[in-house]
């Protein structure tokens, strides 16, 4: 995959500003801190995971693939785990997120819960300190995926939704211009600015950019976008979006 620059995505919230059709000066967003968004995307996990049926627990995860809804309450739960107790040798790599799935299904869903309940601030509080925000972003999108599996949509206008996917429209370094239109007025400006043409997104929500540019969408999707300018920009910026995956399917919610 071609490096277009998109960094992490707390190195994006970090430079978070953007304007409105009306406004030339930036705004700059107040950020919550990383153990606040931690914390509060645990919560609201959690408290969806308590809600589920025995047959909710085996249904397969698309965004996940191999994962039932069990094993993402695993993983989820075998980060904060892992994270309190120096366990971070391979993060967050595939071994490290399947060994999490694997001792996870030593304990039962009641363990697994009350457990990460307990490691959740200590969790978020590494995460501060570390200054990486990948660990309630992972978090909250874990719930979007649960949420999909089990055709459940809600909560998605939150605060890691609107800082993640504001973030996220930021932190380009295309060699061309790069513009999203979000669908509530504001603009992202990226990319080089005197690079020649350039490639324009419209109509976007911070929801689609949160899910989408974390992998949760495939290249079809994505080029099904409302996109304007060169289909060579265009697909640079395809090939390159998303920070994790593409999805290998289309992923519907």
């Amino acid at each position: 995959m071609r490096d277009l620059g998109f960094g992490t995505a707390h190195r994006a919230c970090d430079d978070l500003e953007m304007t409105t059709a009306d406004q030339d000066e930036p705004t700059q967003m107040a950020m919550p801190t990383i153990t606040e968004m931690y914390t509060t995307a645990q919560s609201s996990l959690a408290e969806l995971f308590r809600t589920l049926s025995d047959q909710d627990w085996a249904t397969p995860v698309p965004c996940n693939p191999g994962w039932t809804v069990r094993d993402v309450l695993s993983h989820v739960a075998g980060v904060a785990d892992d994270v309190c107790n120096d366990r971070t040798e391979g993060a967050p790599g595939e071994e490290w997120t399947a060994s999490q799935v694997e001792r996870g299904r030593a304990l039962s869903v009641v363990e697994l819960l009350d457990r990460w309940d307990g490691q959740a601030e200590a969790a978020g509080n590494t995460f501060e300190v570390a200054g990486d925000i990948r660990g309630p972003f992972d978090c909250h999108a874990h719930e979007h995926d649960v949420r999909q599996a089990l055709n459940r949509p809600g909560n998605r206008e939150t605060l890691i939704v609107e800082m993640a996917g504001s973030g996220l429209a930021h932190g380009f370094r295309t060699p061309f211009p790069m513009v999203i239109e979000l669908n509530d007025g504001r603009v992202a400006n990226g990319g080089v600015a005197d690079g020649g043409a350039g490639v324009r997104l419209r109509d976007m929500s911070t929801f689609e950019l949160f899910r989408s540019r974390l992998g949760r969408r495939s290249p079809a999707q994505v080029r099904a976008y409302n996109w304007e300018g060169s289909e060579e920009n265009i697909e640079t910026l395809i090939v390159g979006w998303s920070m994790f995956g593409p999805a290998e399917i289309d992923i519907v919610e």
